[in-house]
């Protein structure tokens, strides 16, 4: 018996306190281990002690054992341990920033986003994990699947501006703190660029139109058109318009027209191939929203279909989404669907426009009205 305590003895001098991770101890040899649950050995600030096998030149923290203890009664007194572990000073993961989207910005190709952490100054770096937002199902399932996201690694300060971004696309964006502790991630926040901007190319105007100084209003010269009271739409003096001065090929993009007390125009696209000396719509290469005085009709290839728009329509919204082929027109300011051409583009459309009296202005670089975008299915 005395040999055998001697052993266990030596046995025990050999083990050390290695980790700490939950309130219980555990006595570890080989496979077999001993739970002891006695609040005694519980620790406030730590969570486990785990004691494992050490090597003999290990600093040994196990009290004496008295020989004359028999095994069954035997004991280890750890509180000189854990004063030691209540003393010592650890480390957490950071919890998770929060994304202020009422903060972050926009362009057409780039998304600054911002965000604050409770723990900046436990906090090493950041990382942002972004993705297209396509629906209420890709949330869920993008927040586990990493192939999907672009990752921006090691940013060291609460904001960051993201480029080469698609035009008029809604992302996902997440945010992780990251310390030599682990790391912890916001909730998604959903962000989206803005459509492509564009103004007026006074090159492409009309002889009798006016463009303003900064490109984005068309004016008729009033002092011409007195000569007649009849839009020369149908004359060798062919349309009054006007094109924009950007081609678009890709994407999804939104723009609103304000009708300056206009009574007679046409608001919508063209191929660079359409002929210049037609009102668009007359021809298979462009697709319009029109006001003849009363009536509106939208005109495609010189067929046209009646619309009934509010009596007093003062501002049209134009939704171009290219890649699913879709030309929408829009009462702006009531949020009310006028019409849609679907069609198959075959070339780059420029938007484009014609007025015979008064005036129209622009109004470019728009995000698309959350109420028109298609993706926002979330309640």
């Amino acid at each position: 018996i005395h040999k055998s305590i001697k052993q266990d003895q030596l046995f025990l001098r050999k083990m050390v306190i290695v980790g700490i991770k939950c309130n219980n101890v555990f006595l570890s040899h080989g496979e077999h281990a001993t739970n002891t649950n006695s609040p005694s050995h519980s620790l406030d600030e730590c969570k486990c002690i785990i004691v494992s096998m050490a090597t003999a030149s290990s600093q040994v923290l196990i009290p004496e054992i008295n020989l004359n203890d028999t095994f069954d009664t035997f004991a280890l007194d750890f509180s000189r341990e854990k004063k030691l572990l209540e003393c010592l000073d650890y480390l957490t993961a950071p919890n998770p920033p929060t994304i202020r989207e009422e903060l972050c910005t926009a362009s057409y190709d780039t998304i600054t986003v911002h965000w604050t952490s409770d723990d900046e100054f436990s906090v090493v770096s950041y990382e942002l994990q972004y993705t297209i937002f396509t629906g209420q199902a890709n949330v869920v399932s993008l927040c586990n699947s990493a192939d999907s996201w672009m990752i921006v690694p090691n940013i060291k300060q609460n904001h960051y501006t993201v480029h080469g971004l698609q035009s008029g696309t809604k992302y996902i964006f997440m945010v992780k703190a990251i310390n030599q502790a682990g790391s912890r991630s916001s909730e998604p926040g959903k962000l989206k660029t803005n459509s492509q901007p564009f103004k007026l190319d006074p090159k492409s105007a009309h002889r009798k139109l006016k463009v303003s100084h900064d490109n984005l209003t068309v004016e008729r010269d009033e002092s011409s058109s007195k000569k007649s009271h009849t839009p020369e739409r149908f004359t060798s003096q062919g349309s009054y318009g006007v094109a924009g001065n950007v081609f678009i090929d890709s994407g999804r993009h939104y723009w609103e027209v304000v009708i300056s007390g206009s009574t007679w125009y046409a608001i919508g696209l063209a191929y660079k191939s359409a002929p210049k000396h037609e009102w668009i719509g007359k021809n298979s290469a462009s697709w319009a929203l029109c006001r003849c005085n009363n009536n509106w009709v939208v005109r495609h290839n010189s067929k046209e279909i009646p619309i009934e728009p509010a009596p007093h329509l003062r501002r049209v919204g134009i939704l171009l989404d290219y890649d699913n082929g879709s030309i929408a027109f829009y009462d702006a300011l009531n949020s009310i669907h006028l019409y849609t051409f679907d069609v198959a583009f075959a070339q780059p459309v420029c938007p484009t426009f014609t007025v015979w009296n008064k005036c129209l202005t622009i109004i470019t670089g728009l995000p698309i009205p959350d109420h028109l975008d298609c993706t926002e299915q979330l309640p």
